[in-house]
């Protein structure tokens, strides 16, 4: 049985004003220890329980370390590789996410040691003034060094930057872009900054001393981006993720195509299939209709590390089924999801990348089928959109657009 893993690391050294990522910078090293034991018996006891309930080894064909700053530790990573390892696949795409000063040679070979083959780096602006509006404990000079230090041992590399920050100009945008492109990273990452409600930046625009950017000059800048990239030799995958060819990054496929993975850690969600006997009651298998498709399950954990520690047993939750044990474990299961939240996941996900929705499997998910409104037909026309075989592809110029499409597309079931 394959699923993709993800493990979340929510300590950083210092806090950016702008995530709003499950993350503390408030903690010592027994919380740490207490942590990392956390995440093996944790993930432990759910690989086993899914081993037992299909009767299929749980393998993964790729893993990644999230967070946080998860670059911020190495050899605490040991005990949670020995087992993941075993588990592995050959090729398996294993991502660590760190920051600049988080790169150097012991690090990298540590990382390398344990199977980590791919890193992504939040470096987030070249520009002096982009660092300081963004927070960043790092200069230029020292993200370019650890970009050209970590292609050295680990080629590939993920490079994060966040375009419309406050007083942004187009020219610092080329000029990041630009700078990419020179540092040779196979791989690019471009977010919008936005003004979550919990972190710093939201308290600030509440109160108007900050202004999100205008969405015609956001959409300029993702257009400048395609345009720079392109050049550049990238492929487009999704509205903001571009590799050159042969470094696709293989796990984010997994949200975007509606796969599986299982996830641990401080506010870490996870998606997995329900079909399978033991990963639901016999009272809800038995109710459930044998031909409607799988929307799988979906879960949190806490996003507060020590109350995700509090509810994590001493011993494995006695058995039962799939749900019983992630609650035994602390995580709230979407109860209310059904096809048709599953139907928006998945559209919302498949949409804004190249791959588009496959309509076969959106229609599995609805219960219906689709009928294209006037909205979608006349973007076929005009080749913003095709039909390709089962799939429905938008141009890339209208992924930054998803919303509007999103809605177009399923109001078509």
């Amino acid at each position: 049985m394959r699923a993709g893993l993800y493990i979340h690391i929510p300590f950083c050294s210092f806090l950016c004003h702008y995530c709003d990522f499950a993350k503390t910078a408030n903690f010592d090293a027994m919380l740490v220890q207490d942590y990392f034991v956390a995440l093996e018996r944790q993930l432990r006891w759910l690989a086993a329980h899914i081993e037992a309930a299909t009767g299929r080894q749980l393998t993964f064909p790729s893993v990644y370390l999230g967070g946080g700053t998860p670059g911020i530790f190495t050899d605490e990573y040991r005990g949670l590789f020995r087992f993941i390892s075993q588990r592995m696949e050959s090729g398996t795409e294993v991502t660590i996410e760190c920051n600049p000063a988080n790169v150097n040679r012991s690090a990298l070979e540590v990382w390398r040691s344990l199977g980590i083959n791919r890193l992504s780096i939040g470096v987030q602006s070249l520009q002096a003034r982009g660092l300081k509006v963004l927070t960043r404990d790092h200069d230029a000079s020292t993200a370019l060094g650890a970009l050209e230090l970590a292609m050295r041992v680990i080629p590939n590399v993920n490079m994060d930057l966040i375009y419309g920050w406050p007083g942004q100009t187009p020219e610092e945008w080329l000029a990041d872009l630009s700078g990419l492109v020179r540092s040779g990273v196979p791989h690019a990452s471009l977010y919008t900054l936005t003004f979550e409600e919990r972190t710093p930046f939201g308290r600030m625009a509440r109160r108007g001393r900050i202004f999100p950017e205008r969405d015609d000059a956001l959409a300029q800048d993702y257009s400048v981006a395609r345009e720079t990239l392109g050049a550049a030799g990238f492929e487009h995958d999704e509205v903001s993720n571009w590799a050159r060819p042969g470094f696709t990054c293989h796990h984010n496929w997994l949200y975007w195509d509606f796969k599986p993975f299982l996830a641990v850690g401080a506010g870490a969600h996870g998606f997995m299939p329900s079909r399978f006997p033991g990963l639901v009651s016999a009272q809800e298998r038995d109710g459930a209709d044998v031909d409607a498709f799988d929307i799988g399950v979906r879960w949190a954990f806490p996003r507060d590390v020590r109350s995700y520690l509090r509810h994590l047993p001493a011993q494995p939750p006695e058995s039962g089924d799939f749900h019983s044990l992630l609650n035994a474990l602390g995580a709230e299961v979407d109860a209310a999801r059904d096809h048709e939240s599953a139907l928006i996941e998945y559209v919302g996900g498949s949409l804004r990348t190249r791959h588009g929705v496959d309509l076969n499997l959106a229609e599995s998910i609805a219960g219906r089928r689709f009928t294209p409104r006037p909205a979608i037909e006349q973007a076929i026309r005009m080749n913003l959109a095709w039909r390709d075989g089962p799939r429905l592809r938008f141009s890339a110029a209208e992924w930054f657009r998803e919303n509007s499409w999103a809605s177009e597309v399923l109001m078509g079931f």
